[in-house]
């Protein structure tokens, strides 16, 4: 089995977002500052033109949610370019 690869990250509001993923249309985030790291969700349906962001326990507002939503398809998309640039 393929460990998640760590595709990038970004800030949200005082929260250091690290996303990963594998092959697919799926990313999953994790708060790794502040401490403790934690696994927040994963965002789904990146490659249509409303990916759907899936949290496990936070409750963020809707402009955190979709601010989310759109630095993790930036990163999927960034790394997906890349990947098929080299093929």
């Amino acid at each position: 089995m393929n460990k998640p690869v760590v595709l990038g990250q970004f800030q949200l509001e005082h929260r250091t977002i690290e996303v990963t993923g594998r092959e697919g249309n799926t990313v999953w985030l994790m708060r790794i500052y502040p401490d403790p790291p934690m696994a927040l969700g994963c965002v789904v349906e990146l490659d249509t033109d409303t990916p759907r962001l899936r949290l496990y326990r936070a409750e963020w507002p809707e402009q955190l949610r979709q601010e989310a939503k759109q630095q993790a398809a930036t990163i999927w998309k960034n790394t997906h370019n890349i990947h098929s640039d080299a093929t």
